[in-house]
């Protein structure tokens, strides 16, 4: 049995220039015409739209029956969104709280827009968490019906049923559209846009796809990456109307200039960050980013991509045992892009859109360190586009098959679809599970500061949406989301942090911290340990909801990753403790090198010159008691190899005494491995080698001097390394700072 759409595709085959219009007797369809016209009475689109409704009630009904009636996130960023959603209904557009400096911790710019809409209108507290679920069941049901539609544009209306029904019950996707995030919105925005291209195609004239466009660029960057390659598509169109010798005129004139609108609008926002915040990019993507953290080598960065897309692929291609897809998927959807390729020649153009947008896609989220953190949210709004090039494969593979093809592609239909029902109950239970983990940590501990701590009292967390939704506390977010120039500091490790904190006014310095025990190399137990916070916490909170998604990497505090969050009293009194050298120094000091502010490092071109490539030299925060009773407090590197910095101020001519704060103790007992010696150097000139003082318990004060005819300006850069390169032993020490004095 064929169906009209199987006519039609036979004969737009026929024609070898793959102009629209069959040969055979069949009225041309909505596709051949370039119009949208769907039925209103289309059954099967509304029996979808019916399907992934009632599973996503399903969904939220499992999540609230798991938490004593209400519906928790499964993610604290959703309070992120909650809260610039809030302050937007307000009319505090991106700032985070009243008062605050204008941020970009929100990832949806377009989402947050949104929900501020729905605060503006009156949606506050509860109600606004629900105006987000609505507008997720939305965004899913919509998403369900355009796949649908896709398939049948492209295919049949087989395949849209298909494609339509694995879309309404993927499971990766309805948690993703269901948890309050923006991936619902992006997915309904995506699929309508390749959508709209395939539509808009046959006439050459893109203009619906252009406003989808525009709006999935300010959704998500990744959307940006879909955008680009549609774009490309369009302009690939528009020269083959050309070379067909297809009459053209204003209208392509004005659909070249339409089609940079979304590319302005990626523009428009980045210069729209950069006038309000002083930085143009979004502060989730400095925080995040490979790209942004303390790697210094290009390798070490391509590595880690690499991994993290490789690790996608598989996941999301059906290789893993990871219930995401079903097994095999990525084979099926690359025999449903060379079905596009074969099928018609209008659609290679399609093919190359996909092909480019997806691995794109892969490409842009393994940058991220997060890349499938969050049941991989950045992924899954695009997985309907997949399942699409799914279902291709397999009327591909049944094609293939004269005489059994039918059968088995039923066979394998049924496959899918029994494969997406059986773990569609398991992403209903995560999405129940991630919700009490957060509850457990993030709101428990948001409504206990609000109970526990003086009104106005500034809170530093590293996670931020619960404490500012529910605690009525200003916050200052140690991640760098919402609160700017953390991220890059944060991404040092814990003496960055704190210099970075203490650089901050005393009255938005942080009196509690509601913390992990430790986060991306930021130990808060070493901030104890040296005297910024208290001995002890003031309380605990350990979540009790199962561990899941391990595997996937799901959600840190229903996985077990961060199980407890502290509550600890600051004590600032430290800061600056730690300028002034532990004894006094001979001469003048003319300079100061701290080690471990990544500011004054590079006021003072410091860096760690690494023996081995893949060790990061992570700051630290250490702090000692001195016999007068004070307290002293400094940050400092981790160093294996040696390190230089250029310091300023010098009288040329006279001999420059190097005073250091350093650890260095023997890695092993009873060894004399002399790490703790290093050979000077200055102004690229040996100037003899220098042994720290080692000790098991504290930090100590050498010093060494400079002799004077090697002081020939009023600069000197000083190189600290190994005596004999390349080999060991390594320098391998803990350097706080130095001190220059003539």
């Amino acid at each position: 049995m064929t169906t009209v759409e199987d006519e039609r595709a036979r004969g737009d085959r026929a024609r070898p220039d793959g102009v629209r219009g069959p040969r055979t007797s069949i009225p041309p369809g909505p596709e051949a015409r370039g119009r949208w016209s769907w039925s209103r009475s289309d059954p099967a689109a509304w029996g979808l739209a019916a399907l992934s409704l009632v599973v996503a009630v399903g969904f939220l009904l499992a999540n609230a029956a798991y938490n004593q009636g209400r519906f928790s996130p499964p993610l604290d960023d959703v309070y992120i969104h909650l809260q610039y959603a809030r302050q937007i209904g307000l009319g505090e557009f991106l700032r985070y709280q009243d008062g605050a400096p204008v941020t970009t911790g929100a990832s949806s710019l377009l989402y947050v827009l949104v929900l501020g809409v729905a605060a503006a209108l009156g949606a506050t507290g509860g109600s606004l968490l629900y105006a987000a679920l609505a507008l997720g069941v939305a965004c899913t049901v919509l998403t369900t019906v355009l796949t649908y539609h896709l398939g049948r544009t492209i295919a049949s209306r087989t395949v849209g049923v298909v494609a339509g029904l694995l879309t309404a019950l993927c499971g990766p996707l309805q948690w993703g559209a269901l948890s309050g995030m923006e991936v619902g919105l992006v997915a309904a925005l995506a699929t309508g846009m390749v959508l709209a291209f395939v539509h808009e195609q046959p006439g050459g004239r893109f203009r619906l796809t252009v406003l989808l466009g525009v709006l999935l660029t300010l959704t998500r960057p990744e959307g940006l990456v879909l955008t680009v390659a549609v774009l490309v598509g369009a302009a690939v169109t528009l020269v083959q109307r050309r070379r067909r010798g297809v009459p053209t005129g204003r209208a392509d004139v004005l659909t070249v200039t339409l089609l940079t609108l979304p590319l302005i609008a990626a523009l428009a926002q980045r210069l729209l960050y950069r006038s309000l915040t002083g930085s143009a990019e979004n502060n989730g993507v400095v925080a995040k980013s490979w790209l942004y953290q303390p790697l210094d080598s290009t390798i070490e960065v391509l590595d880690r991509v690499v991994t993290g897309a490789r690790e996608a692929i598989a996941t999301y291609g059906g290789l893993t045992g990871v219930p995401v897809v079903a097994p095999g998927t990525l084979v099926l959807a690359a025999l449903g892009t060379v079905a596009l390729v074969v099928d018609r020649p209008r659609h290679r153009t399609l093919a190359g859109v996909l092909v480019l947008g997806l691995g794109g896609i892969v490409l842009a989220v393994a940058t991220l360190i997060t890349t499938l953190w969050h049941n991989g949210r950045y992924v899954t709004p695009f997985l309907p586009l997949v399942l699409v090039l799914v279902v291709l494969g397999v009327r591909f593979l049944a094609r293939a098959m004269p005489r059994h093809g039918r059968g088995a592609g039923a066979a394998l239909v049924g496959v899918l679809v029994l494969v997406a029902v059986l773990t569609l109950p398991t992403w209903a239970l995560r999405s129940a599970q991630q919700g009490a983990g957060i509850r457990e940590a993030s709101v428990s501990v948001a409504q206990w500061l609000r109970g526990n701590t003086p009104p106005g009292s500034v809170i530093a967390v590293n996670d931020v949406g619960a404490t500012a939704y529910f605690g009525e506390r200003p916050v200052v977010d140690l991640v760098g989301l919402t609160t700017n120039g953390l991220a890059d500091a944060a991404n040092e490790g814990t003496g960055a942090l704190y210099e970075a904190l203490s650089r901050l006014p005393a009255d938005r310095r942080p009196a509690y911290f509601a913390v992990f025990p430790s986060f991306n190399g930021v130990s808060f137990g070493d901030m104890s340990e040296a005297g910024v916070l208290a001995e002890e916490p003031l309380t605990t909170f350990q979540t009790r909801s199962p561990v899941r998604d391990v595997a996937l990497g799901g959600v840190c505090q229903a996985s077990g990753g961060c199980s407890e969050t502290d509550v600890w009293a600051a004590d600032w009194s430290v800061v600056g403790s730690g300028d002034a050298p532990d004894r006094p120094v001979p001469g003048r000091v003319v300079d100061h090198v701290d080690v471990g502010d990544p500011l004054d490092e590079d006021a003072h071109g410091y860096g760690v010159d690494r023996a081995l490539v893949g060790l990061v030299p992570m700051t630290i925060l250490r702090g000692e008691d001195r016999p007068d009773g004070r307290r002293m407090v400094d940050s400092g590197r981790e160093i294996v190899g040696g390190e230089h910095f250029t310091v300023r101020g010098l009288t040329p001519g006279v001999p420059v005494t190097l005073t250091a704060r350093v650890e260095a103790r023997e890695p092993l007992v009873d060894r004399n491995t002399q790490a703790g010696v290093v050979a000077v150097g200055v102004d690229g000139r040996p100037a003899g080698e220098w042994a720290f003082t080692t000790d098991d318990r504290a930090w100590t004060q050498d010093s060494f001097v400079v002799p004077g005819e090697m002081v020939t300006g009023t600069e000197l850069t000083v190189s600290l390394g190994p005596r004999q390169p390349y080999l060991q032993p390594y320098p391998d020490y803990r350097s706080f700072s130095y001190w220059v004095s003539q």
